[in-house]
């Protein structure tokens, strides 16, 4: 494994939510781990509170690892068949960068799955009162790709119509695995990607 600190490829979400921890003088690591604790409690919260119920589900779990490690792999396979990742780098400290993946897998899915779609959703619902359910939905996953892909470009990558058709497919695949299968499938296939990533790069 090479000694250089890891680095990826931030997008718009990384670099505001990356100034804003440094603003506040906290250490990224510290506030990765964390949001990924509060996200479980909230699960956690959110299953005793509709379903009366903290069981957990060995079996389920280990379905939904296994469905998400499938999902990655297909995702981490066709970007890299496209001579292009949605992070590069190297890592100079395994257990750091497979937190911080975990962590980019749980806020990167809020921003851009979560939280864009069910606002373009909600806009095309507003804007196009006569556009179906199915319809509002499209636009809105279109939408939100274009999002995804566009704030890659935030940082110091220069902006190519090959990396932006790349990160607009995977957008639209996280987006339709969003849709179908929920926030914990997705979240986990991102975090399980980020990690391909990091030991495909070292």
């Amino acid at each position: 494994m090479r000694d250089t600190e890891f680095s990826y490829i931030k997008n718009g979400a990384d670099v505001l939510i990356e100034e804003a921890i440094s603003t506040l003088g906290f250490d990224i690591f510290y506030v990765v781990s964390t949001l990924f604790v509060l996200v479980f409690l909230s699960v956690v919260y959110y299953q005793k509170k509709n379903y009366d119920s903290f069981k957990i589900y060995k079996s389920y779990l280990l379905i939904m690892l296994v469905e998400s490690f499938f999902y990655a792999l297909l995702l981490f396979f066709m970007l890299g068949n496209m001579s292009l990742y949605l992070m590069d780098g190297s890592v100079a400290n395994t257990y750091f960068n497979i937190i911080l993946s975990l962590g980019a897998g749980i806020y990167e899915e809020l921003i851009f799955r979560v939280f864009s779609l069910y606002i373009f959703y909600q806009l095309m619902k507003f804007i196009f009162k006569s556009m179906s359910n199915f319809s509002s939905q499209f636009f809105a996953l279109i939408l939100s790709a274009i999002l995804f892909s566009l704030f890659h470009f935030i940082g110091a990558e220069p902006f190519t119509q090959d990396a932006f058709t790349v990160r607009f497919i995977a957008g639209i695949l996280l987006g339709f695995l969003y849709i179908n299968r929920g926030f914990g499938i997705t979240a986990i296939t991102h975090s399980f990607y980020d990690i391909f990533v990091i030991f495909q790069l070292t």
